[in-house]
Order: structure tokens, then C-alpha cells, then sequence
């Protein structure tokens, strides 16, 4: 005999989406920066 699933019901918090690309918008630039401002010029072969 099977239990019935329960589903886990949860309101969506308002705002939340377009405060979350935000930051990733942000993070995404800031690496971009990062990256670009390294030393080496943001080169991605690796030298041992």
C-alpha cells in the first residue's frame, strides 16, 4: 500500500527574481573585470 506524496506547496517571494539577476548580472561583470584586468591578460593557457 502506497502513502500519497505530499507536496510541498511555498509562495513565491515577490521581487525575488529580478534582485537575483541583479547580483548575477554583477557578479558576471566583476569577473569580467577580474579576469580581464589579470596580469597576464586574463590568458587561459596554463603555464607550469
Amino acid at each position: 500500500m502506497e502513502k500519497p506524496l505530499h507536496e510541498l506547496k511555498h509562495e513565491a517571494i515577490p521581487g525575488y527574481k529580478p534582485a537575483f539577476m541583479v547580483i548575477m548580472t554583477l557578479f558576471v561583470i566583476y569577473l569580467a573585470i577580474i579576469i580581464l584586468t589579470a596580469p597576464d591578460g586574463g590568458a587561459t593557457h596554463g603555464h607550469h
